[in-house]
């Protein structure tokens, strides 16, 4: 089974502050853990919603709202999918996340979601994007996805050869549908402790319901993009456009002492890998 775990923004990571070094090498090796576990698919960070946008389409109209959002706690500051062989083996590696990612505000909220949409949409897997700003368009939840309620045949198909023609010209980079809340729970990490409720969640307009990864040249470049899309949800729909961060984007937020703390990191790393090759020949 796929699931994705989506980490709850909170006043650090909206005001684009980037967690100490020791918490990137717990990350890292937490990801090393989910990939011996089942496997590792996209794994992306968000900017703070200062940079983002909202997208609400009805027939014969739009609006759109700039960031930031005042709401923390409904945005999401990341996500990352991996394979489990069920939801309980995926909360147990949920629970085992770093620590040290709660040292700044002291706590952090997890959201455990399995993947796919009700009906059986087509995933597009994660594809090299290239040069250009990568964007995450989040369909917001209504009341008709958090009941898993299926799309009629033809409206899936549509999005399938939609987003296979987008893929193809290398525009779309990865998508996904997220089933309801029902099939998932939250973890909160506080005091080293972790606590599990199960959903479903009441709050709709917190939840996401699916995502797509585009290349795009500019935030207005990913909003035209975000029109054409064939929502399987329409026709009344509301996305949250967030741009994705890049390891440059990480690396510039740190100081110097930092930057050079990172580059002993990876010489060290280096160097245990080339140890580990002539110790193999």
């Amino acid at each position: 089974m796929q699931f994705m775990v989506i980490r709850r923004s909170d006043e650090a990571t909206e005001a684009g502050r980037m967690p100490a070094p020791a918490v990137f090498e717990d990350m890292g090796r937490y990801h090393e853990q989910l990939a011996q576990a089942g496997g590792v698919g996209l794994a992306l960070g968000l900017r703070p919603s200062s940079r983002a946008v909202r997208l609400k389409l009805w027939p014969g109209g739009e609006s759109i709202t700039d960031g930031p959002f005042t709401e923390t706690k409904e945005l999401i500051a990341g996500f990352t999918v991996f394979e489990a062989a069920s939801k309980e083996e995926a909360l147990a590696l949920l629970k085992q996340w770093p620590a040290s990612d709660a040292d700044a505000t002291g706590e952090a909220v997890l959201e455990l979601r399995e993947t796919g949409c009700p009906g059986g949409c087509a995933q597009v897997p994660p594809a090299a994007g290239g040069e250009d700003r990568h964007y995450v368009i989040l369909l917001r939840s209504d009341a008709g996805t958090e009941a898993d309620r299926i799309p009629p045949r033809h409206v899936l198909d549509t999005l399938d050869a939609f987003n296979a023609e987008q893929a193809a010209q290398g525009r779309l980079l990865a998508g996904d549908g997220l089933k309801s809340s029902t099939r998932g729970a939250r973890v909160r990490l506080a005091g080293g402790q972790a606590s599990v409720i199960d959903g479903p969640f009441a709050e709709a307009k917190e939840l996401i319901a699916g995502f797509w990864m585009i290349r795009a040249a500019s935030m207005d470049d990913a909003v035209a993009w975000a029109r054409t899309l064939p929502y399987p949800t329409g026709p009344y729909v509301e996305v949250e456009i967030r741009e994705t961060m890049t390891m440059a984007d990480v690396l510039a937020g740190l100081d110097a002492r930092q930057r050079q703390d990172d580059a002993s990191l990876r010489a060290e790393q280096l160097d245990a890998a080339l140890r580990q090759v002539n110790a193999a020949a």
